[in-house]
């Protein structure tokens, strides 16, 4: 998988700025793919230069370009490809879970470290049940206009595909809430920590 992925997905929506595609990273699209920002613009350019993504300019202000990127139909066919295939897993890299079980050299940092992990999954929690909130409500911007462009037998499939992986990301947080409970009541009953 690659950032070009996640950027022709997003753009298959509508048009997007390099700002507007940045800021669904660190919202949306971030809960399935992350990207540093520094990283877009050099990939869209990447992009605009195979002739994925076609860019177009407009002056705002006195002397400022913005430039506002979408999908081409050469993108739209790679996107497609790229969907019709079968999932590739990446190899297991959970710092967190390393962090844990080489812990017994550090017991005392044990506690914090579970309370901690169960503090960051509650979070997530409730920001994807924000998401889910505002999917089932029609008040999400992008998820709106992504609906609004599909034939009327395709928005039932646009807005499922969405409410699925979002109810899978919430199912993951409860698993993890979940597991640094018994974790912590595992500790509570056999060290003294």
């Amino acid at each position: 998988m690659s950032l070009k992925f996640a950027i022709l997905g997003y753009l298959s929506t509508g048009p997007g700025t390099g700002w507007d595609i940045s800021r669904q990273f660190d919202t949306g699209l971030g809960w399935f793919w992350t990207a540093r920002h520094s990283q877009i613009y050099p990939e869209l350019k990447r992009m605009t230069q195979d002739g994925l993504v076609e860019r177009d300019s407009e002056t705002v202000g006195e002397a400022l370009e913005r430039f506002s990127y979408s999908i081409t139909d050469r993108g739209r066919a790679l996107l497609a490809e790229f969907t019709a295939s079968a999932p590739v897993y990446p190899p297991n890299r959970d710092a967190e879970r390393l962090q844990f079980i080489f812990a017994d050299d550090t017991p005392e940092a044990l506690r914090a470290h579970l309370e901690a992990h169960r503090e960051r999954h509650t979070r997530r929690r409730t920001q994807l049940l924000e998401i889910l909130d505002a999917l089932r409500a029609n008040t999400h911007e992008r998820i709106n206009l992504r609906v609004a462009n599909r034939r009327a037998e395709g928005k039932s499939l646009t807005l499922g595909l969405r409410e699925l992986a979002y109810q899978g990301e919430l199912q993951r947080a409860d698993l993890e809430i979940e597991w640094a409970d018994g974790a912590l009541d595992w500790l509570s009953d056999n060290t003294s920590y």
